[in-house]
């Protein structure tokens, strides 16, 4: 009973130092489990993300764009892509689906309601080939696209914004002053592979958006899907050199660029996965960092009280005894900074992950390897100041007067 008494005396004997040693662990534990809670939620996002844009889907986009950070960045804008090239393009075997798309800012509004917000134009294939979900309405018809119908499909957000919980179906909206009919609503979808939130956008016909809305003879991109996945390697050398043939360009000076999820999805996977292992590294540094200064706290202990220690083995304490106190308070300390850490963790993940719209997740692995690390250093951050404490010699004590 009495090296109990001991042994929680000596840990609260300095309160502020202890405290400070259990901050330590806290800190490291914390940023463990939240960075890994960050990374693998970063994994799921962009799983999420390229499910409107899987892997059988290509993008042929006017000038020069270059996949950076798993995002397609346009760094050469021009204005030779053609709605007669999506018509050629039609024509090679293995295409499923295939969508011109002309994109730029509009003003919308419907009664008192404005917002400015993306305008796709595009036909009736683009929905199947992103895989976008009605959750209200219908898709285009090929007759209302190739007919310069004004009709329109609005994003989730948009909806909202506009409409808030009345049904818009039938409802006229002015698109950049242009009267537009609703014919349909978008379910939720978020961020795609691009980046782009897909719940804020309004689609329309691509023929009225290049002939009505913005008055150009150009369009800014061609999605298209492929029926085998195989012979997307295949269906993009086709394209490449129908284009270079109609455009009258060589490889070296071309004005389109094909871009395929797969490159999209290399990247942002080696980007989620560079970042993941920084974390954790990161973090298990930090933990180190805590379980180092439990050690040099608790060496300075052992300094301290020689007395208490010297006393204690002259009244008969064994070895194993001293070993035993000093190697129970570093574990306490560490389990203590440990358990407040994976609290103050999932607190952070709770708080952060839907603040920077990444899915909330617990991961069960970083919560075990929080632990078996919280005990593994605890151990090791015990184990010499332990040893050092069980070596005192009480009668070197007892002539030095203590």
């Amino acid at each position: 009973m009495l090296k109990y008494k001991l042994l929680w005396g000596g840990l609260f004997h300095k309160k502020l130092r202890l405290i400070l040693s259990i901050i330590g662990i806290i800190i490291g534990v914390a940023s463990l489990l939240l960075m890994n809670s960050f990374g693998e939620s970063a994994k799921i996002k962009t799983l999420k993300e390229i499910e409107t844009f899987g892997p059988e889907v290509m993008m042929v986009v006017a000038g020069n764009v270059k996949v950076r950070a798993g995002r397609a960045i346009q760094t050469e804008i021009t204005t030779t892509l053609k709605p007669s090239d999506a018509k050629v393009l039609m024509e090679i075997n293995g295409i499923k689906y295939i969508s011109p798309v002309f994109n730029g800012d509009g003003i919308v509004r419907y009664l008192r309601n404005t917002l400015i917000t993306i305008i796709n134009g595009v036909n009736e294939e683009y929905i199947k080939l992103r895989k976008f979900p009605l959750v209200e309405g219908r898709n285009f018809l090929k007759e209302e696209v190739l007919g310069y119908k004004k009709v329109a499909i609005l994003g989730y957000k948009v909806k909202k914004e506009l409409f808030g919980n009345k049904d818009p179906i039938g409802k006229i909206i002015l698109i950049n002053k242009l009267p537009f009919r609703v014919i349909g609503v978008l379910d939720k979808i978020g961020i795609d592979a691009s980046n782009t939130d897909q719940d804020d956008q309004v689609l329309i016909p691509y023929t009225v958006a290049i002939s009505a809305v913005y008055n150009v003879d150009y369009i800014r991109s061609i999605y298209l899907s492929v029926k085998d996945i195989s012979e997307i390697s295949k269906i993009e050398d086709q394209i490449n050199k129908l284009l270079m043939k109609r455009h009258k360009v060589s490889e070296k000076n071309k004005d389109f660029t094909i871009i395929k999820a797969e490159d999209i999805l290399k990247v942002k996977t080696q980007t989620t996965r560079i970042f993941s292992v920084l974390v954790k590294n990161v973090s298990i540094l930090c933990l180190l960092v805590g379980a180092l200064g439990v050690t040099a706290i608790m060496t300075l202990s052992v300094n301290e009280r020689k007395k208490e220690i010297g006393i204690r083995k002259a009244l008969g304490a064994k070895e194993k005894d001293i070993l035993f106190q000093f190697l129970a308070e570093s574990i306490f300390i560490t389990m203590l900074g440990g358990l407040i850490g994976i609290l103050i963790g999932i607190l952070g993940a709770l708080i952060f992950l839907p603040l920077f719209n990444y899915p909330l997740i617990f991961p069960l692995g970083p919560i075990i390897t929080s632990t078996l690390l919280t005990i593994i250093f605890g151990i090791i951050a015990g184990v010499y100041p332990a040893f050092k404490a069980s070596k005192v010699d009480p009668i070197i004590l007892l002539k030095q007067g203590f």
